[in-house]
């Protein structure tokens, strides 16, 4: 099955980056891509929108052209580029909210992977992640790349794993792109019974806290150091050069701060850990890293688990 991807472009400078990353993947050839944009519409109580208060019929259909005109020269350089690769590509147009309408189509196409800046053309500079992409890293169910550098090519890829499904679909994913074949992959684990290790147990007495802290560390330290073994296997298989490193603390924070010293073109986890609650849409571990890392973040889901 050839993998499918939604790129949503605005004309803001992270709508850029987002192609730049798009082509620095070297994606297959058989890669279907569809490139959208949304003209934003806002209905307000009572169903009224400003395109109802633009007066006669001719006025506004002369607006919704310019709209229409306008979305067409912005999709016509990402869909001339990817072309260019030798990709199939489609071109969409939509109107509505458009974190809504990004979520709404990304399903009907059978997306594998939404593209989108981490910032849109209206979102604050002092904001780490705009709110379309917040909401579209929040709620879709499929894998979500969210884009903050503008790159060239792909060198370095930190990959966060916990042995949940969402981590494995993160590594498949990586492992389905061809990546240049001496690409240094960075792969992290995180020992999460370190900073449980502060926290008290008023019903047991400190020997038997301890005792218990102990084994657990053990146990933990042993199963990390096998999916590490078992997921560096996988990669190195595939001609990358992988280093590993297991972390002792919180995740998010050792992520992160693993990220930067790394200094990564690409950060990829799963959506959820072993300990996230299927009913959540999308763990605090990955919220997290999105929110707050300073490189490109994949958040990685398989579309029909649900978000």
């Amino acid at each position: 099955m050839p993998l499918k991807i939604l790129f949503v472009v605005d004309g803001s400078p992270y709508s850029d980056m987002a192609a730049k990353m798009l082509k620095a993947l070297q994606l297959p050839a058989e890669t279907e891509v569809v490139v959208m944009t949304v003209v934003a519409e806002h209905t307000f109580l009572g169903g009224i929108t400003i395109d109802m208060l633009r007066g006669v019929a001719t006025a506004r259909e002369r607006v919704r052209k310019a709209q229409e005109q306008g979305a067409a020269e912005l999709l016509q350089g990402p869909v001339e580029t990817l072309r260019a690769s030798g990709i199939k590509v489609e071109s969409m147009t939509c109107w509505g909210r458009p974190a809504e309408e990004i979520i709404k189509r990304a399903r009907a196409i059978g997306a594998h992977l939404v593209v989108i800046g981490a910032k849109g053309a209206g979102d604050p500079e002092r904001f780490p992640l705009g709110r379309v992409a917040h909401k579209v890293m929040k709620y879709a169910d499929t894998s979500v790349l969210l884009v903050r550098e503008r790159i060239t090519a792909i060198h370095r890829v930190l990959v966060a794993i916990d042995g949940s499904k969402y981590s494995d679909a993160v590594v498949d994913f990586l492992m389905g792109l061809p990546l240049p074949r001496n690409s240094e992959v960075f792969l992290v684990t995180a020992l999460e019974s370190h900073s449980a290790g502060w926290v008290k147990m008023p019903t047991m007495d400190l020997e038997t806290n301890q005792k218990l802290l102990g084994e657990l560390q053990a146990a933990e330290k042993s199963a990390a150091q096998s999916l590490i073994s078992k997921t560096k296997k996988q990669l190195d298989e595939r001609g990358y050069r992988v280093s590993a490193m297991v972390l002792k603390g919180d995740p998010a924070e050792e992520i992160l701060s693993v990220a930067g010293t790394f200094n990564p073109e690409l950060i990829a986890l799963g959506a959820k850990g072993l300990t996230g609650i299927e009913a959540f849409l999308l763990g605090s571990v990955a919220q997290r890293v999105a929110r707050f890392a300073r490189y490109s973040v994949l958040i990685g889901r398989i579309p029909g688990w649900g978000p």
